[in-house]
């Protein structure tokens, strides 16, 4: 079985085409991301900032029941 030259080309060019616009649409992608998404999103906040989150010590009672409280609350409302 012989594969023509011509035909060994049209495979060559499609293959390098494809090569070519996956690597430019990478690129584009890439730029977008980066001009879009935030460097780090996980950042300590400036300004009038308020931390959401409060560690309990579930060593005292009344805590541990407001934590279990604010769980089923979420689980209810999905708040």
């Amino acid at each position: 079985m012989k594969v023509s030259y011509r035909r060994l080309m049209e495979g060559l060019r499609f293959l390098l085409l494809f090569i070519t616009c996956t690597l430019l649409s990478y690129g584009i992608i890439t730029l977008l991301a980066d001009k879009f998404l935030p460097a780090n999103p996980y950042h300590e906040p400036h300004g009038n900032a308020v931390k959401v989150v409060k560690v309990i010590n579930t060593s005292q009672a009344q805590d541990f029941d407001g934590y279990v409280a604010r769980l089923q609350l979420f689980f209810l409302t999905g708040e």
